[in-house]
């Protein structure tokens, strides 16, 4: 080859970024080091590889442009005599180097809505002989891949009907880093526009798997809209975590545009104080409705019980309890449950209707009823029932005194139009 003369790269050769890692760089067939890095640039649909970074024993790092790689070989990377002298130089402040931004980070698969890590890329030359980052490698078989064990994973694939996993480039979005240095470089306009067209659930389910640090900038992004209904959707301890580290303008503009149902089960976990001033400045008609839900949500759990349900003694046959069971009903408001009890009405055990009507004749409700019980005492109040109700979706919950003496039954359609009726 001729110095000089421009080389012609074969268009769509590919090439996975972890076998270019640490292959030998060569100069006229001799190594010169060992390449540590590639450096790229953002463009509209993939990043273009613009220089190879790389490392030599005991010498500062070259910076080789992609135009000085003459080849690249199953083990060694051949560049271009003069860059020995052109290209001894750091790499710039703003230069954003593929394995340390992008690889083994965690990024948005926006056609799944899920958080995944980085364990390959997949490169290309274009038609254009540019060098493009141009799809994304989740699987195992790429992480193994990563770490030389390239043989164990092809045999492992060989044996499995598990395609590798490539998404394009086009279908990720990069999460907020960790440090100052590399957050200055994130661009994060691109991700505030992908979010925004997604729907709030699917956003939601992204926020949760973030770690608290990229939450709040992520969710100080969205417009006010969407980040009222996306906080919505949020588990309550997260919500509270998002709404303390929002900007008090941001926490009211949010909050202001939900429901006041939804508004007071968001502020229920905010210290008082912080509740206080965003129901200060809100809509004065929505801030008294919010107010009124929460002190509902205070109330004692008795004001709320009924003594209307079912009661039974441990000993009594499943035959005879079914055979008695329309007239057992009659006039109940909890008829789903049966209430174990012994002489002084202590709460042994519970059975649900459908165990009753499964079990066999001779069977008695001490073989059947469930033990292990989640109840309300005397001191519960209507938000306690409600946690209960969300956390383990039962039909109606028992309320015992400080002996577990039962005092009544509480049935969660009840409870829970309560607290999700706005109070007009």
């Amino acid at each position: 080859m001729i110095e000089g003369e421009p080389f012609e790269r074969p268009i769509n050769v590919s090439i996975y970024f972890s076998e270019l890692l640490s292959k030998k760089v060569t100069v006229n067939g001799k190594k010169i080091g060992r390449l540590h890095d590639l450096i790229i640039i953002e463009t509209l649909r993939c990043p273009e590889v613009t220089h190879f970074v790389v490392q030599r024993p005991g010498k500062p790092l070259l910076v080789v442009p992609w135009d000085k790689i003459i080849s690249i070989h199953n083990t060694t990377i051949e560049i271009s005599p003069e860059s020995l002298n052109l290209c001894e130089q750091s790499p710039g402040d703003d230069d954003i180097f593929l394995q340390q931004f992008i690889l083994n980070k965690k990024v948005i698969d926006l056609e799944d809505h899920e958080i995944r890590q980085v364990n390959d890329l997949h490169l290309i030359i274009n038609m254009f002989n540019k060098l493009l980052v141009f799809e994304v490698d989740f699987s195992k078989m790429a992480y193994l891949r990563r770490y030389r064990f390239r043989w164990l994973a092809e045999f492992i694939q060989s044996g499995s009907d598990e395609e590798r996993t490539l998404v394009p480039w086009t279908d990720i979005q990069l999460l907020p880093p960790a440090t100052g240095e590399e957050k200055r470089r994130f661009n994060i306009k691109t991700l505030k526009d992908k979010l925004s067209r997604m729907h709030p659930v699917d956003i939601a389910e992204i926020i949760e798997d973030m770690d608290q640090e990229q939450r709040a900038m992520v969710f100080s992004e969205l417009d006010t809209s969407t980040a009222s209904d996306t906080l919505e959707e949020i588990a309550p301890i997260i919500q509270r975590e998002i709404v303390s580290v929002l900007t008090r303008e941001k926490a009211i503009a949010v909050i202001g545009e939900m429901t006041p149902g939804q508004a007071a089960v968001v502020l229920e976990g905010v210290p008082f104080q912080e509740a206080r001033d965003i129901l200060d400045t809100m809509n004065p008609d929505k801030a008294k409705k919010v107010r009124s839900i929460l002190e509902k949500s205070e109330e004692n759990i008795l004001d709320y019980t009924t003594t209307r349900f079912i009661m039974l003694p441990p000993d009594a046959e499943v035959k005879t309890v079914r055979d008695e069971y329309a007239r057992l009903a009659r006039d109940k408001d909890v008829i789903m449950y049966l209430y174990i009890v012994d002489d002084s009405d202590i709460l042994r055990g519970i059975v649900d209707i459908k165990e009753l009507l499964q079990a066999e004749d001779q069977d008695t409700l001490i073989d059947i009823m469930v033990y292990e019980m989640i109840t309300l005492t005397t001191e519960s109040t209507l938000k306690d029932a409600a946690e209960e109700f969300t956390r383990y979706d039962f039909r109606a919950l028992p309320v015992v005194d400080p002996d577990g003496k039962i005092i009544g039954v509480v049935p969660y359609r009840d409870i829970m139009k309560i607290r999700h009726h706005p109070v007009e």
